[in-house]
């Protein structure tokens, strides 16, 4: 049979903005990646299921010739990095941000997938580039459809295939049902496919088949247009009354902390009614929020002010310089304030990561001050920022946070006499080792009551699919703690 006609008013509508039709190889890429999601998905994600769709995601890119971009290749081998741990780590603090981290890159590398730099992505560039990315992935199924549809035999051959599904599915289930009544063993085959669990397999395929094949059409599509000049551009006077007032604000701040180490200080905490460690807490997050909008408005600032003038962009350079680094004593005083409430009260997941986030924080105002006084207009900030982000996430992956949790905390037992093995029966089985390790250095008491908890919890063997290095690394630790 001949070909339909590449024009066809009705494949053109399917794969608008498409350069490349989808192939053989794409519906292989999309048929397997459903399947490992159906897998992943009931094994719990964190697992060697987890890591496997995420590796079937990047070998479908990569096989197909359709991600050639260094760049973009290089996106999906970290998307397969952080796809590793989720078969490593357990702690709910860690596997969402791998998960979001693996999202992130791969719908970063598939719009890059022939073309573009990171060094060259502003924010409203990426902005631009995440809507091109989701209209063509809302558009996935055209993809597949509009390529079936180019090839008539092809359409013929499913259009029979659909009819004889549709005529053997009715008869199957009565001729199934009959047999599972007349024979217990036979209906021991069925057991747990329920109506529901069936609906459940379906949308897990769909999801699977649906964000595959939408990765695929936009690393097949054509470029996302360029982003919208801005309307308006600010003067040198507006951008130095922004500038000056958060300079004279943060410079204010900065007496009051030296005022805070001070007698007049301690004068003031009691006056308002607080101890020193709730004075730190309470200033932590508002310090932290204060210097995450700073940095938003500094770069809106910058994209919004004609830098053209030379005049201009040196005085603009100074006041930003400057309100970067007043914004850094800010950034130095929260970490300061959690630092105190640690040191009187233990570590915590939520303490760790907000030490991390700030010092990450910290690490951007670095970059915009370099990024300011190099004056080079090329967009690498944000892919820098990005980047210091995901090696931050891939270390505290290799670190184990929550084994870092545990061994401050009986560090802070021995100096202190306080341990809290409530909050430690709360972390995942990426603790565990670290728990059972420090047995021996706990007051007799807090090691009954770690190994209750540590005991309680005795989870079956999982399969191949089902398999993490810390359940598993967790399990021999019970075994050698719990023998008795």
């Amino acid at each position: 049979m001949s070909d339909v006609r590449s024009d066809s008013p009705v494949v053109n509508l399917l794969e608008m903005g498409v350069e490349r039709p989808a192939d053989r190889r794409v519906f292989v890429a999309v048929g397997v990646a459903a399947l490992m999601t159906d897998l992943a998905v009931r094994s719990e994600v964190a697992v060697v299921a987890g890591a496997a769709l995420v590796l079937v995601v990047a070998v479908g890119l990569l096989a197909g010739g359709r991600v050639t971009n260094p760049q973009a290749v290089g996106l999906v081998a970290g998307a397969s990095a952080f796809g590793a741990c989720l078969a490593v780590r357990t702690s709910p603090w860690l596997i969402p941000l791998d998960v979001l981290a693996i999202g992130g890159l791969l719908v970063l590398a598939a719009p890059m997938g022939r073309e573009g730099s990171l060094f060259d992505l502003t924010v409203p560039a990426i902005v631009v580039r995440g809507l091109h990315a989701v209209a063509h992935g809302i558009a996935a199924p055209g993809f597949l459809v509009g390529a079936a549809g180019r090839h008539r035999e092809s359409t013929r051959t499913a259009l029979a295939v659909l009819r004889g599904v549709a005529l053997a599915v009715p008869l199957l289930v009565l001729l199934g049902v009959l047999l599972a009544s007349a024979d217990a063993v036979f209906a021991g085959f069925f057991r747990g496919w329920s109506p529901d669990a069936v609906i459940g397999h379906a949308v897990l395929l769909t999801v699977g088949a649906w964000g595959m094949a939408g990765l695929l059409r936009v690393a097949s599509s054509s470029p996302a247009p360029d982003a919208p000049s801005l309307p308006f551009r600010l003067g040198r006077l507006e951008a130095s009354i922004v500038l000056g007032s958060l300079v004279a604000l943060f410079a204010a701040f900065a007496i009051s902390q030296l005022i805070a180490l001070s007698g007049g200080g301690r004068h003031v905490l009691e006056t308002a009614g607080l101890t020193y460690a709730e004075y730190a807490r309470a200033g932590f997050f508002q310090l932290i929020a204060v210097a995450a909008i700073t940095l938003g408005a500094l770069l809106g600032l910058r994209a919004l002010t004609n830098l053209d003038d030379p005049v201009t962009r040196r005085w603009f350079m100074v006041l930003a310089e400057a309100a970067v680094a007043l914004t850094l004593v800010v950034v130095f005083v929260a970490l300061r304030r959690l630092g105190l409430y640690q040191d009187t009260f233990g570590l915590t997941m939520l303490r760790l990561y907000s030490q991390v986030f700030a010092v990450w924080l910290g690490g951007v105002f670095v970059l915009l001050a370099v990024s300011l006084a190099s004056g080079n207009r090329r967009s690498w900030l944000p892919a820098m920022a990005a980047a210091s982000g995901l090696v931050a996430l891939l270390a505290l992956n290799v670190a184990n946070p929550e084994a870092i949790v545990v061994r401050h905390n009986v560090d802070f037992a021995e100096s202190s006499g306080r341990f809290d093995p409530a909050y430690l029966a709360e972390l995942s089985d990426d603790a565990v080792p670290a728990l059972v390790q420090a047995l021996p250095r706990l007051q007799p008491e807090a090691r009954a009551q770690v190994l209750t908890v540590v005991c309680a919890t005795r989870p079956a063997a999982p399969g191949f699919w089902g398999y993490n290095a810390s359940v598993d690394s967790a399990t021999e630790a019970r075994n050698q703690a719990c023998a008795s």
